[in-house]
């Protein structure tokens, strides 16, 4: 699956009409404007409001690579076909020739905590420090969220809970929904209740290290054939104790602490409701 999606746009692509004044409101960026301002580009706009599921950035800031860049939201809901629409409908391009910034191909394993994929998971080849199961974390929808990488950010394989992930953004995706119906469920938004255990297994490509045969939009047909996954390996786990100086002392004793519990009532039957991010958080 391929979870998400950015395309570049060569400065010089013209904006369709309706689309025109993004670049004359940026000096109102952040201020009483649809546009906000942004770290690396001049402003990023959502088209949200103009029923197009895609945030549109305008300008990057470095001299000389002023291109702007088209990030599909919930790319995997979307075919090809609704993306290259997107963009079409966004810019006067050939959206087949729009060269990818970055793709994130998905994976999801269920009934797998993810504390069990950390003392299984080997990637081949890596061999920076930072390529041996980093645990990190980042913010969505307020809340702290742990996963473990391999690699560097814009080249990585990443492991975190997914209906963790699923729920910081529940509140937000409620109050979009209308308020004249029915609020959704958690099951209606993400098809699957909030106490399913699924470790989503994601790889990272952008920032030059996106594979030739799939550099460009209209490659992406090609995606079914591409293995993003096949230095990946899963083994026995033996859980090596985690080390303390890499992921701090409370960190060891909670992994070592549901290895135990596993190891005692199993993964599934018993205990469906067991996370690393649950436990880690505790």
């Amino acid at each position: 699956m391929l979870d998400k999606v950015e395309v570049r746009i060569p400065f010089s692509a013209a904006l369709r009409p309706d689309f025109r004044f993004v670049p004359k409101e940026l000096q109102y960026a952040g201020l009483s404007s649809i546009v906000n301002r942004s770290q690396h580009y001049a402003g990023t706009c959502d088209l949200l409001p103009f029923k197009l599921d895609a945030i549109l950035h305008i300008s990057f800031k470095r001299k000389g690579l002023r291109n702007h860049k088209l990030e599909f939201l919930h790319s995997g809901g979307k075919s090809l076909r609704q993306m290259s629409k997107i963009i079409g409908t966004v810019f006067d391009v050939e959206p087949a020739e729009m060269h990818l910034m970055r793709i994130d191909f998905a994976a999801d394993m269920d009934g797998i905590p993810v504390a069990h994929l950390y003392g299984s998971v080997r990637v081949k080849f890596k061999r920076s420090t930072d390529a041996i199961g980093e645990f990190d974390y980042e913010v969505v929808g307020g809340r702290k969220l742990e996963y473990f990488r391999y690699g560097k950010s814009t080249s990585c394989l990443r492991v975190y809970d997914k209906p963790a992930e699923c729920m910081a953004r529940f509140q937000a995706l409620l109050k979009r929904s209308n308020p004249d119906a029915e609020p959704p469920s958690f099951a209606d938004l993400f098809g699957s209740p909030p106490n399913t255990v699924r470790a989503r297994v994601e790889r990272q490509a952008g920032g030059g290290r996106i594979p030739e045969t799939l550099s460009t939009f209209g490659q992406l047909r090609n995606a079914a054939s591409f293995n993003p996954f096949q230095n990946v390996e899963i083994t026995p786990n033996t859980f090596p104790f985690p080390d303390p100086q890499r992921v701090g002392v409370s960190n060891s004793l909670k992994l070592a602490g549901i290895h135990c519990f596993v190891e005692k009532y199993g993964i599934n039957r018993h205990v469906p409701h067991l996370t690393a991010t649950a436990m880690l958080s505790a």
